[in-house]
């Protein structure tokens, strides 16, 4: 908890190897280490917890009824906010005391940051592009090149807009082309990720409100798939229907039968019979 409060990554990647480790323990005011890390703004120590351990409870609550979500709300820790809603956090749980959804406590708080990220992901809940069936062509592209080729004549309002606007800063357009770039740039489709990184769950992309399994639960489920994969198949000689350890308790019972009948028919053949024992 000391470490995700201060910001003490290398600590915190350290116990992640800890096998005895809670990391829903609280202290005296129900204040978890997600949610130290996350009021205080760690986006950094948030993503480790969420991602390197396992059993994480994401929905645990302090002594006032708030969650990690809530409590970074509160504070206007955006980033933070963001990584829980796209790990799975309940955007709809509401605390005992006052009744106010995550959301509703940023409003409240005046944490504008905050909201307008909400909004965005709800506008957008699934992260796309960490999908192998994400296009990376640009949707409005072609809007755009036919507008482009249109034969229009700009009316005097337009050329008065163009003349006398000022060069403000913006953001950047929300599906404009900045943002495609980002897209493209981070997808699985990308020449950095296809060369560099190596995705356990191609087809199930982190969405909005979703629980996805931490790195640890991947790698487990991994290594099950390729022991899977790896094992050889049944004989041609199996038994359609029985099990392995049928099968195997049948082979034996079998050998054991022709060892023991073979012995008995050796020792027939090599002993004297009964009947031409001399009296």
């Amino acid at each position: 908890m000391v470490a995700c409060y201060h910001g003490f990554g290398n600590v915190v990647v350290l116990l992640s190897r800890c096998p005895f480790l809670d990391v829903n323990q609280q202290d005296k005011g129900g204040d978890t280490a997600l949610m130290l890390a996350a009021q205080a703004g760690h986006v950094t120590l948030v993503s480790l917890l969420l991602n390197y351990y396992a059993g994480l409870d994401l929905e645990r609550r302090d002594q006032r009824g708030l969650t990690a979500l809530m409590k970074a709300a509160v504070r206007n820790r955006t980033e933070c906010v963001a990584a829980l809603l796209m790990a799975g956090a309940d955007l709809t749980a509401v605390d005992p005391v006052r009744g106010k959804t995550a959301l509703e406590w940023a409003l409240l708080t005046d944490s504008f940051d905050t909201v307008l990220r909400i909004r965005q992901l709800l506008r957008r809940p699934q992260v796309e592009q960490l999908s192998q069936h994400y296009q990376p062509e640009w949707p409005a592209l072609p809007q755009l090149v036919a507008q482009a080729k249109a034969p229009t004549t700009p009316s005097l309002l337009e050329r008065l807009q163009a003349t006398l606007s000022l060069p403000f800063v913006q953001s950047p357009q929300e599906g404009g082309v900045l943002d495609h770039f980002v897209t493209i740039t981070t997808s699985l489709a990308s020449p950095f990720l296809t060369t560099a990184c190596h995705t356990l769950c191609p087809d199930r992309p982190p969405a909005l409100g979703t629980r996805s399994k931490s790195v640890p639960e991947l790698l487990v489920q991994a290594k099950a798939q390729a022991y899977r994969a790896s094992k050889p198949g049944p004989s041609s000689l199996a038994i359609p229907g029985a099990q392995d350890g049928e099968e195997a308790g049948r082979g034996q019972m079998d050998t054991e039968a022709r060892e023991a009948g073979l012995g008995q028919a050796g020792s027939r053949k090599s002993g004297p019979s009964l009947g031409s024992c001399p009296l």
